[in-house]
This record gives structure tokens, C-alpha cells and sequence, in this order.
């Protein structure tokens, strides 16, 4: 999650930058020198640095502008990795209201419009009135008038000023990943009350532009190819903001579905009474090589719990006819079991925080009404997202007892608990 270089701390909070950083901030420095060269050919290169620089630094205070809100709303930050074009802060748990909500994503676009009245205005303490004109050849004219290293500095306080303005201005298009997109959640989810409506508003609203900046950069490219950029950005927003709804409706069936709808009646009936003889030769024996089935053990109409197969082995075989299977019996009051309304996320934390292979759902009156794995919560949602899972597949996570990680089921799964 990391994937960077710590570089210190900000109020307690781990600050990280990405390795990346020195090749693009090497690039910009380069690119930008061109600014500079007719004033300073020797020292060129160093004022296209320190803009590069400054630019690294309007998105590292951006982010940090984001965790100090979160911390300040009660949302627990982690760390702060500031990465190309965006920064990540690792949350221990989302925001548990509208206002959070958008508090923590206007802090960004607000820091980033500060940053740029610090630019204004400080162009303006060099150079005067002149940064304001629209001619832009009346800047031109500022080293006759101002000499080229106020000028410089003029420029530079320029650059700084505008990416932070560009940077602000576009974060505020209401359409996620942008905060503007997470500022529209939180006015949907205070209107709505419902805080998966608001997500799915605002991821529409991501893949609404998303289309739309990827025609404008196909109109764009049919004259200039620098319509190429737009359409990559178009893309990318469009799969941003599909992910943002996939993890949506994910959470949402997550809560929606409940035990009851996610149980199968996949175990085997056998009675407490009959000898441990009779248990091999008419279950174990009979089993295929690779099944690995679950066994309820019941006598008088009653289920009385589940019997460890695995441990008939530790019983000497001459001992199998004398004794009954209740020897092999572990009660239900003493194993992890769910209701029938549990919800299926409540489940799958049961299952990846006690490493079961299963967990057995219990009726009203205490018996056992069904078992779920890890094979069966895919399948229910499956059923529920049209996933349109093969069925092989969902076999083989029943045979491996591992949910597929690119799922991300158990990660979402302890979000959900965190956010009660």
C-alpha cells in the first residue's frame, strides 16, 4: 500500500512520496528550463527545478490539507503517499456522514485556490500591477523594467499561481474520482439520506464526463493530435469512476444479502448413535477422493452438531464397533455459528478471522438450517450483481477455501465493520 520513500511526518501522520517523483520531477525541470532560458541560459535548469518543485509541493499540501480535515472529522489516517498527479491517505474507515464527507473534499480544491492567491500575490509584490494585464506581451517587456531576476521570480510565482488554480478548479468538476465528484456525494447523500445512492450519482456523473472528454478529444485528434491526451484522461476518468460503482454495488450486496439467501443444505444427516464402524463404512468409504463433506450429527430429531471426521484417525480402529459416533461430536453451542438475517459481509469477516472452511446458520428453534463457504457467498453474489461466475470456478473456491483476491471481498468486508 505503501510504494514510496518516507521522507518524515506531518502531526503524526507518515508522509511518503513515490520513487517516481525524482524521474518526473527531473523531466519537468527540463521541459520547464525553456521558460527560462532567454534570461538565464546558465541557470536555466535550476529555476525549471524549483518550479517543479513548487509543483511537487502544491500536490503534497493538497493532500495534506485532506488527512488534517479527515483527522479533524474523527476519520484515522494511516499514512500519506503523494504520487504523480494525485496523492493516497490511507483511511482506517470512511467517512459516517454527509458533512465529513464533503468537508474532507473541499479542504483540497480550498488549499489548492489558497495556494494560488500566495502565487498572485506574491508576483504581485515583485512585479506590480503588470501580472494582472491581458497583453501578454506587456510580460515580456518586465525584464527592461524590473530586470530578468525579478522577472524570473516573477515567472515562477506565475507558474505557481496558475497549477494550483488549474489544479483547484478542475478538482470541483462534480464527477468522481475528483473531489468535486465526492462534493456531490455528500449534497446526494444529505438530500437521500443514502449514502449508496449518492455514490452511484456521483460515479455516473465520473463516467458522464468521462465520455464526454474522450468525444472532445476525439474531435480534437481529427485536427491535432493533442487531442490524444483528453481521450487517455476521458478513459481514465470513465474507469475510475466504473471502479468507484463496482465497489458500490459490491457493499451494498454485501448488506442486502443475509445468510438465509447465501446457505446451502450441502451436509450430510448421520445419526449419534450408530458405531464408528458403521460411520466409515457407509459415509467415509463411500466419499469421493477429493470430497470434503460436512456432517451433522442427530439423534431424537434434534441436531446436536458437527462431527469431525479428521478425528477418527486419532482412534484405534479396534475401537471403532464398540464405540458411537457421539465420541466424534462437537455441540453447536461451542462452535462459530450465524443466524439466518446475518448479513453475508458479517460472515465473511467470521470466515477470514477464524480461518473456517465453513460456518453453520442456525434456525429460530437451534438447528441447523444450512452452511455457507466461501464457494457459496461468490455464488449469491453472483446471483445478485450478474456476475455471470462459471460454476467451475465457484467450485474451486470451494475446494481451495480461498476467496479470489482480486475480489477484494475481505477488505471491503472489514470497511463495512468499521463503518457501523
Amino acid at each position: 500500500m505503501r510504494g514510496g520513500i518516507r521522507i518524515g511526518s506531518i502531526f503524526g501522520i507518515p508522509l511518503y512520496i513515490d520513487s517516481s517523483w525524482f524521474l518526473i520531477i527531473g523531466f519537468l525541470a527540463v521541459w520547464l528550463s525553456a521558460a527560462y532560458n532567454k534570461l538565464s541560459p546558465s541557470f536555466s535548469l535550476v529555476y525549471g527545478a524549483i518550479t517543479a518543485i513548487l509543483f511537487f509541493l502544491s500536490i503534497a499540501l493538497n493532500k495534506v490539507a485532506h488527512a488534517l480535515m479527515s483527522k479533524a472529522r474523527g476519520v484515522d489516517i494511516n499514512m500519506i503517499n503523494i504520487q504523480f498527479m494525485s496523492g493516497t491517505t490511507n483511511t482506517e474507515k470512511e467517512s459516517q456522514d454527509p458533512f465529513s464527507v464533503f468537508s474532507i473534499a473541499i479542504s483540497g480544491p480550498i488549499m489548492s485556490l489558497v495556494l494560488s492567491a500566495i502565487g498572485f500575490t506574491a508576483a504581485w509584490l515583485i512585479a506590480g500591477d503588470v501580472i494582472f494585464s491581458s497583453n501578454p506581451k506587456t510580460i515580456e517587456t518586465l525584464p527592461d523594467s524590473i530586470g530578468s531576476m525579478r522577472t524570473i521570480w516573477t515567472m515562477i510565482a506565475l507558474n505557481f499561481a496558475r497549477i494550483n488554480l488549474i489544479f483547484g478548479m478542475f478538482s470541483l468538476i462534480p464527477a468522481l474520482p475528483f473531489e468535486g465528484g465526492h462534493i456531490l456525494k455528500a449534497v446526494v447523500w444529505k438530500i437521500t439520506g443514502d449514502r449508496f445512492v449518492a455514490i452511484r450519482w456521483a460515479a455516473r456523473s465520473g463516467q458522464f464526463f468521462g465520455v464526454l472528454t474522450m468525444i472532445l478529444g476525439g474531435l480534437i485528434l481529427l485536427s491535432s493530435f493533442g487531442g490524444i491526451f483528453l481521450v487517455f484522461m476521458g478513459w481514465f476518468l470513465f474507469g475510475s469512476a466504473g471502479g468507484y460503482l463496482y465497489i458500490n454495488n459490491l457493499q451494498q450486496a454485501l448488506i442486502n444479502i443475509n445468510a438465509e439467501t447465501a446457505m446451502t443444505r450441502d451436509f450430510r444427516l448421520v445419526d449419534t448413535d450408530m458405531s464408528l464402524r458403521e460411520f466409515a463404512d457407509k459415509f467415509l468409504l463411500m466419499e469421493a477422493k477429493d470430497a470434503n463433506p460436512i456432517y451433522i450429527a442427530s439423534s431424537n430429531g434434534r441436531d446436536r452438531g458437527v462431527v469431525s471426521a479428521e478425528a477418527i484417525r486419532q482412534i484405534d480402529s479396534n475401537e471403532w464397533q464398540s464405540k458411537s459416533l457421539q465420541s466424534l461430536v462437537k455441540p453447536l453451542d461451542e462452535i462459530d455459528t450465524v443466524e439466518l438475517k446475518d448479513k453475508i459481509s458479517t460472515i465473511v469477516n467470521l470466515l477470514e478471522q477464524k480461518q473456517l472452511r465453513y460456518v453453520i446458520v442456525r434456525s429460530p428453534v437451534g438447528s441447523v438450517a444450512g452452511v455457507i463457504d466461501r464457494g457459496d457467498v461468490i455464488k449469491a453474489l453472483d446471483i445478485k450483481l450478474l456476475w455471470r461466475i462459471p460454476t467451475e470456478y465457484i467450485k474451486q473456491i470451494k475446494i481451495d477455501g480461498k476467496f479470489p483476491s482480486n475480489f477484494r471481498l475481505v477488505e471491503i468486508c472489514e470497511q463495512l465493520t468499521e463503518q457501523k
